[in-house]
This record gives C-alpha cells, structure tokens and sequence, in this order.
C-alpha cells in the first residue's frame, strides 16, 4: 500500500471539489409548508453540497484534517482549502446551522450529528492558527448536540442496529469521544448510561449474518468500538472476547464484498463497508491482543492477528472508489478511506 502521504492531496482534491458543488444534493427535510421548500442553501448556508448535509460535513472535516498533515504544509491548494474553509465555517453560518438543528431534534441524528462533533473536534485541536479560529465558529454546532442527544438518549428505547446512517453506536462513540474532550460530564454520563443499557448484556455476536446490499457500517463492530469506549478494562476482558467470539479472521464479515454495480448509489456503500470494518478491526484488535497476554490466551491472540491480516484486503476496492469519476462514492468514501489510513500507516 502506498505511504499514508500519498493520498493526502487526492484527497483533498476530491474534499473541496465536493463542498464546492451544490447539486445534485438530497435535502432529506420533512417539509412542514409550502414555506419549507426552498433552495437548500437557504436553510444550511455552509452545508447545502456534497450532495447531502452529512456528507458534506464529514468532507469539511476530512479537509480540515488533512491540512494537518506534513504533506499539506508546502501544497498550492492549502491557501485555497483554508479560504473554502473559512467561508463556509463563518460564524454566522455556524448559528445558522446550530438553529436548524435545535427546531429540527430528530433530524440527522445521530449520524450527523457526529460528524458535526467531529468537525469541531478537529478545528479545536488543529495546530493551523486559521483552522483553530474556525473551531470558535463550529463550537455552538457541537454543543447543540451534546444538549440534543442528552435530551435524546434517556427516550430511547432500543437501538438502531442497522449497518447504515441510523446505526447507534457509530454515532454515539463519536459523540462521547468529543464530548470527554470537552469535559462534558452530563453528556458522558448519558451517553455511557445509554450504552451500558443497550448492549452490556449482548455476548456472541452472529457476524456470519451481518451485510445487507446496502451496508457500509458492521453492526457488531460499531458496537464493540463503542463498547470498548465505555468498559473498563476489566469489564472489556470479560465482554469483548465473547462478543467477537464467532469472529474468525476467515469470516465473510472481514471480506470485502464485490460491488457489481458502481454507478448505483446504495451498493456503494459496500466500498465504505470494507473501510469502516477495516478501521474497526484496527481499532479492536489490538485491544483482544492485551488481553490475550494478559490471560494468556493463545487462541485469541491468533484471533486478534488473523483479524489484522484482513485489513489490506478490506481497505483496497474503497481506497480505489474514493477518488473515482463515480460520485454516488467520491462524494463521501474519501472521508473513511483516510480514517483507515491513519489507523494503518503512519501520517506524515
């Protein structure tokens, strides 16, 4: 696989190429009136591109990330990534898209919402002065939704265990991420609480199972990344072996899917599915392999290493689709493709 470096700049060509176009979008909005149907820029004045608003949240963030990196730092595109940026991130367009979401509570929730976390996580952390600046613009979009889902969650009965948008624990693991780092002890607490509840009792996942024709998240690998951000260490010993245990490096949940039809938007997905399942695998292995020394248990340390042999295999039809002429793919993947990245080369 070429170095992490490599990509940077595709990368980012394909980012500012996506929130510089405004159709085809998919508003997704429940019309209330004859009032509510208007251009989409009117109601989401920096989000109304890449085809929809999440996507092009997630796009802003995966530009903003790249221009942290060495690659980006002597580049002919990194003035004009910082001046899209700036634009769209302004402060007034940030109150205009934090309203939206307060009179809107169900809407984008919760994937949405936490790529709009993660977008100001990442300016908050930035180490560019301009990039860092934006992040005072995108604090009220972060903490409107900590306060949206600490209203939520305690409503929830049961969660959404799809391998698409709605799935729950993406999202919350990313949420309850940015909202340690911004020391938001109500919203962990709530977030935790609600995962506890929802998924301490699952043991033994059915992996063999999983993957619609649309999926482009593992249910049980969200959830074991979520998890595995709530437990303690002790408690992971015990719940993590025995979730993962019918997974086996050999499983057709850890082998990417052939996508028969690129231009249909909705297979597609099955691109990201490789990426987001290699990522996770990145993540959670590791973490079985700690415990297997600490147990000393050798079947699942070679669990643990056989799941990391996938990874290349998972990653490789998705990097390709990132940065394809094919936009039902290139107006998002590229996002995922670099998580993956990140967890499997070092950046430089």
């Amino acid at each position: 696989m070429p170095p992490t470096a490599d990509f940077v700049h595709p990368f980012a060509e394909v980012a500012m190429s996506n929130i510089t176009r405004e159709y085809p979008f998919a508003s997704h909005h429940l019309a209330w009136s004859l009032a509510d149907i208007v251009p989409a820029v009117e109601k989401h004045p920096a989000f109304a591109n890449s085809y929809d608003w999440h996507s092009s949240v997630h796009m802003h963030y995966l530009l903003a990330s790249l221009l942290e990196t060495e690659a980006a730092r002597s580049t002919d595109w990194r003035e004009r990534a910082i001046e899209i940026l700036s634009s769209h991130l302004s402060e007034e367009n940030m109150l205009a898209e934090a309203a939206f979401l307060r009179e809107n509570p169900s809407w984008e929730r919760p994937y949405g919402w936490a790529w709009a976390v993660e977008l100001n996580r990442v300016l908050n952390a930035s180490g560019v002065a301009e990039l860092r600046a934006l992040g005072k613009n995108t604090q009220v979009l972060g903490e409107t939704v900590f306060d949206l889902v600490t209203a939520w969650l305690p409503k929830v009965a049961e969660p959404v265990r799809h391998g698409v948008h709605s799935n729950t624990a993406f999202g919350l693991r990313r949420i309850l991420i940015g909202a340690r780092i911004a020391d938001l002890h109500d919203a962990v607490d709530t977030i935790a609480g609600a995962a506890r509840r929802f998924f301490a009792e699952d043991t033994a996942w059915n992996f063999r199972q999983e993957r619609s024709g649309h999926d482009f998240l593992s249910p049980g690998l969200c959830e074991a990344d979520l998890i595995a951000e709530v437990f303690t260490e002790d408690e992971l010993a015990t719940w993590l072996p025995g979730f993962l245990s019918e997974l086996s490096p050999e499983s057709p949940a850890l082998t990417p899917v052939k996508v028969l039809d690129p231009t249909d938007g909705q297979q597609s997905h099955l691109y990201g599915l490789g990426l987001s399942v290699a990522a996770s695998v990145m993540r959670l292995a590791p973490k079985l392999e700690a415990i297997a020394e600490k147990s000393g248990d050798e079947d699942l340390h070679a669990q643990a290493k056989g799941m990391l042999t996938r990874v290349d295999s998972l990653m490789a039809p998705g990097l390709e689709a990132a940065i394809s002429d094919e936009y039902v793919s290139s107006h998002w993947i590229a996002t995922f493709a670099w998580e993956a990245l990140r967890l499997n080369l070092p950046v430089s």
